[in-house]
């Protein structure tokens, strides 16, 4: 099984002010979450209470964009459907107020909404319904102040690399031979799963429940048709794998010690 490293965190944006970057990195993480159901704010504010994170709810996009400016987060955290503000409005005043990591929580059918929002300036994506030790690592990582990545979580480290490959959570990137490539919603969290599970086969049912989040149905060739796509982004074939190998009646085994 090949080596499977935490790359080096994501440099933080540049021109960001020294005592901003002093304070992120002290005390209670501060978070605005928008969060229209009252039952999951209530939830997430209970589960993080013992991760010195202090949370601010908002429930609509409009109460965000007022509280921004008055409570200073550090991070942004927001499902991908506001209420009264859509979700990519939210994103870039947020982002041309406060120079912050923004986080959009996705679940089923939020793709498109997701892939907007991080055109539209958002740093990264977690899956939603949130796993809060998951959530916790990659609130504390997304900091720019940040001195290392988080590696203690069930999800695992912000970056990871595989031979010839690397994939950059917060930064929503995968690079090949150091190149970067453009990856789709779906296509990114196949990638990340078969790299945290590198060398070993994973199951069709495995990677629907972790990427779509429901129960994989009897007849569907949805992932088939994701991998085929990963793998012309990645200059891979069926024929002569040099990532991505199918396992013929299981699933696929991600084996980067035959790349070329």
């Amino acid at each position: 099984m090949p080596a499977l490293t935490r790359s080096a965190p994501v440099p933080p944006p540049t021109g960001a002010p020294d005592d901003e970057t002093t304070r992120r990195t002290e005390g209670p993480l501060r978070v605005l979450l928008v969060e229209p159901e009252s039952e999951q704010s209530h939830q997430l504010v209970l589960s993080l209470s013992g991760h010195d994170v202090d949370i601010t709810v908002c429930v609509d996009g409009a109460e965000a964009l007022l509280r921004v400016g008055m409570v200073r987060p550090d991070t942004l955290l927001t499902n991908a459907a506001p209420p009264e503000v859509d979700l990519e409005t939210l994103v870039r005043v947020t982002r041309r107020a406060m120079d912050i990591p923004i986080l959009i929580g996705v679940g089923a059918g939020d793709s498109q909404r997701a892939m907007r929002a991080l055109s539209a300036g958002a740093t990264a994506c977690v899956n939603r319904p949130y796993r809060i030790p998951e959530l916790a690592a990659l609130l504390r990582g997304s900091l720019p102040g940040s001195e290392t990545a988080p590696s203690s979580a069930p999800g695992g480290p912000v970056a990871l690399r595989s031979g010839d490959l690397e994939l950059d959570a917060l930064g929503h990137r995968l690079f090949v031979d150091g190149q970067p490539v453009n990856l789709a919603l779906r296509e990114f969290g196949i990638m990340d799963f078969l790299l945290r599970h590198s060398g070993r086969v994973v199951s069709r049912e495995e990677l629907w429940t972790e990427v779509w989040r429901k129960p994989l149905p009897p007849v569907n060739n949805t992932i088939a048709v994701h991998i085929r796509r990963l793998r012309h982004k990645l200059g891979d074939s069926e024929a002569q794998p040099r990532f991505i190998h199918t396992v013929r009646g299981i699933g696929y085994r991600l084996d980067t010690t035959s790349a070329r």
